[in-house]
């Protein structure tokens, strides 16, 4: 199994956490980061993303 990072949104905030997904379930192995929040929805998933796309490279 690959490991990923991936950005997860609920009612309190953008997370990053690195997983791996066996094809059924995606396994969690650690919590990265909580995704500070800016001034718009927008702008933090803009910065999500940018996290997102370094950690994947």
């Amino acid at each position: 199994m690959k490991t990923k990072f991936v950005k997860e949104t609920d009612r309190k905030g953008t997370y990053i956490i690195e997983g791996s997904f066996d094809g059924t379930f995606f396994n969690i192995k650690r919590f990265i980061c909580q995704v500070q929040e800016q001034e718009t929805e927008k702008e933090t998933q803009e910065l999500a993303d940018f996290i997102l796309s370094k950690l994947n490279s």
